[in-house]
């Protein structure tokens, strides 16, 4: 009987485990299931609102029945959410303004796919039709009826003021970004696409995409002729007002056919995943039989020893329950040699700032927000992965047979594009950003723990490039490390000998040839020679370095700010960047308005340089906006840097008191021979004057671009037509020639020694 009790015992204790984790696989497999059937549910919400939609975007009325959707979005959000859906709906179908509809529909659209999950339930192949059904082609539809609302408004106007201009300008913009983003999108998305209907949804996309170019073509028409127009009667907005339903119809065919490839893929999905339950079912029994046969022939010492084992693991992340970093390296060092072809593959995924969502939101809320990253994580990992939190806010995920390297990368910017979609935090807005770095072995090479620095490394790579990017090991990574180690210790060195200086490239007014300001740019000046900031900021910025850096080149722009003052004829402006973080401190900005009149200037004679793009995040930049408005109200010269490549509204212009824009080089490269070009780049110079702002136009390298700009109301000029950044003697030589001497031409090269800007 003691002998038996032992035996049952035994297996008992051997078989309780695997029982254990075969129910916990059959779980997930069956929630895997609920979750597509949740997916499902929400598509076809989805596919229910759309003729809705089109009907509102043809006829400006919502006639047909809305009851079937409206009965099954209370089911589909339940006690706690169905009131937030039929309240969208609601919204939706009592706006009366067309575009301010379907704005709310998808709206509507967007929080059904995010109660659907539809991108966690997303096959590789349709990863990208969430953003594409939800943002991409609805924001078409939106954006073309705004643009034909505003056109049917100005046809009836006695007179065309500049806000009329302003408004089809930049609604013309608008809809060209979301109609060209939308055929760039579909044309990528759909390329590689062999599911059943593949081919009926590129030829939907071809319908769209030649639809698309016959209306921007009448959009170009009414954009052309509103900018010239004095009444409504010179506008020709008839076309576009004409045109605008054919390119309603052609996008919701698509749409349509996009919901119906997409309901395929889920539908797929799912009989898949049936079946390996099923499967695996079927195999998991027998293998239980057999384990159960064998387990009586196992020795109680080997169970003891492997109970002891469990015992003392510490492998695990309390607050997500992932393995830890101890687990992973234990799994790296226990991994037999990748057999032919295979690799090994490990991603380590980071998440930028969130110190600011905990401090924001509180620190619950960011443990909650870690544990539901885990969980999406989860569902990207394939059965032979070993998923684990490996620091605060650091994941990785090791693929021990990788078989094919691009689809390892591809899977790492899905992560992170999917990591970055917008959560609701205590009824407020935000959004994560991350990054990636992966390792990738050569197939059949041994691994070791080396590993975790390689990717290490290949993450650090990607935030230098900026949040949501992804990028791979390479052997230059580790010498640009090492490299990058060294080179710190001679910048600290260099700020303390002084060897960190500002060169200033000239501005020059464009009638007369004076020197009107110079814009100062940090050099790094020693026995080498001298060095440019991309050979040196990189590595500043990663050992936070950047804000010294920063201080020594405010300090002496404004000491030599100082020597100039009162000595020319015109005033000229010295022109200083200012980083995202010194905008965003308030204290920074009470100590530079102490700096400056330390240095016995007024504010006005300092002209601040800040990029349009701190103006894309509304939430983020609300806080640098007030400190912008604060240095305007002290007297600083506020120019807003890179004007038309960011995101930026006509309101930010007046709220924030620029008195100057620089437009972006993008926008003078070969103006003068290119009509493309020309009407929008004249566009933003007329914005620009009828806000009573002036223009400076950076990277003017042609006598041609010079001529242009001239004719069509630029004032002030920066570039290698001039003269490239030079120390500060020079400046003062080319302010003495061109500032007191009559015979100065704008076009005059400076004849002294010039460097890269």
């Amino acid at each position: 009987m003691h002998i038996r009790g032992w035996l049952r015992g035994l297996i008992v204790f051997l078989l309780a485990p695997s029982l254990l984790f075969a129910s916990l696989w059959f779980t997930s497999k069956f929630e895997n299931v609920r979750a597509i059937d949740r997916s499902l549910a929400g598509l076809h919400l989805v596919q229910s609102l759309g003729p809705l939609m089109q009907e509102k975007a043809l006829t400006g009325d919502v006639r047909s029945s809305s009851n079937f959707l409206r009965e099954n979005l209370k089911e589909f959000g339940g006690p706690q959410r169905s009131a937030e859906l039929t309240a969208g709906l609601d919204a939706f179908l009592q706006e009366g303004n067309i575009p301010d509809a379907l704005r709310k529909a998808q709206t509507l659209a967007t929080s059904i796919s995010q109660l659907a999950k539809l991108d966690t339930s997303a096959s590789f192949e349709t990863s990208m039709f969430s953003h594409l059904i939800n943002k991409v082609l609805l924001s078409v539809v939106i954006e073309s009826s705004f643009m034909a609302s505003s056109a049917e408004m100005l046809m009836d106007r006695k007179a065309i003021n500049t806000w009329d201009k302003m408004l089809i300008t930049v609604q013309g913009g608008q809809f060209k970004f979301a109609a060209d983003g939308a055929a760039r999108g579909t044309t990528e998305s759909f390329r590689q696409l062999a599911g059943a209907g593949a081919d009926a949804l590129r030829r939907k996309a071809l319908v769209y995409r030649d639809t698309n170019q016959a209306y921007q073509k009448e959009g170009a028409k009414l954009l052309t002729s509103t900018l010239a127009a004095d009444t409504g009667a010179d506008i020709v907005a008839k076309p576009v007002i004409e045109t605008q339903p054919e390119l309603v119809r052609a996008t919701f065919a698509l749409w349509q056919t996009a919901l119906d490839y997409f309901d395929q893929d889920l539908q797929h999905q799912r009989a898949q995943t049936l079946f390996t339950v099923a499967l695996a079912g079927l195999v998991g029994g027998l293998i239980i039989v057999a384990a159960f046969a064998i387990a009586i022939y196992l020795s109680r010492a080997l169970a003891d020893r492997t109970q002891k084992e469990f015992e003392s693991l510490g492998f695990h992340d309390p607050l997500t329950g992932l393995p830890n970093r101890r687990a992973l390296l234990k799994t790296i060092r226990a991994l037999p040699k990748a057999d032919g072809p295979l690799r090994t593959g490990l991603l380590v995924i980071d998440l930028r700032q969130f110190k600011k969502i905990n401090d924001r939101f509180g620190d619950h809320n960011g443990d909650s927000i870690l544990r539901d990253v885990a969980s999406n994580l989860s569902q990207f990992a394939e059965p032979e992965d070993f998923l684990s939190r490996t620091g605060g806010t650091e994941f990785m995920l090791l693929r021990p047979k990788l078989v094919n390297g691009g689809a390892f990368e591809t899977l790492a910017n899905r992560i992170i594009h999917g990591l970055g979609k917008e959560r609701v935090l205590e009824g407020q807005k935000t959004a994560l950003e991350a990054n990636a770095g992966l390792f990738i072995s050569q197939p059949g090479d041994p691994v070791s723990d080396q590993i975790l620095v390689d990717a290490a490394l290949a993450l650090r790579s990607s935030k230098q490039k900026g949040p949501m990017k992804c990028d791979v090991f390479t052997n230059d990574m580790r010498e640009t490390f090492e490299k990058n180690g060294a080179l710190t210790k001679e910048l600290l060195k260099a700020l303390s000998e002084g060897d960190i200086k500002p060169w200033f490239q000239p501005q020059i007014d464009i009638h007369t040839g004076e020197v009107v300001g110079a814009e100062a740019l940090a050099r790094w000046i020693d026995h080498n020679g001298i060095r440019y900031p991309g050979s040196f900021l990189p590595a500043a910025d990663e050992a936070g370095y950047m804000e010294l850096i920063e201080k020594v080149v405010r300090a002496k722009t404004l000491k030599l700010a100082a020597e100039l003052n009162g000595k020319t004829r015109r005033r000229v402006h010295l022109a200083l960047n200012m980083s995202t973080g010194f905008l965003a401190n308030d204290a920074a900005v009470d100590a530079l308005h102490l700096e400056v009149k330390a240095a016995g200037l007024k504010p006005s004679d300092i002209s601040l340089e800040i990029l349009e793009a701190v103006m894309i995040d509304e939430t983020a930049a609300e806080p640098i906006k007030r400190n912008i408005v604060r240095l305007a109200e002290l007297g600083f010269y506020i120019e807003l840097d890179d004007f038309g490549t960011g995101h930026s509204s006509i309101s930010s212009l007046r709220d924030l008191q620029v008195h100057r824009v620089k437009i972006d080089r993008s926008f003078i490269s070969g103006v003068d021979t290119d009509p493309g070009l020309q009407k929008f780049t004249s566009a933003l110079i007329r914005l620009a004057k009828s806000l009573d702002i002036h223009v400076l136009a950076e990277g003017v390298e042609t006598e041609g671009e010079l001529e242009w700009l001239k004719q069509n109301g630029c004032d002030v000029i920066q570039g290698f037509l001039i003269s490239k950044a030079v120390p500060e003697e020079q400046l003062a030589a080319m302010i003495l020639q061109r500032n007191f001497s009559p015979r100065a031409r704008v076009s005059t090269p400076l004849k002294l020694l010039t460097t890269g800007s």
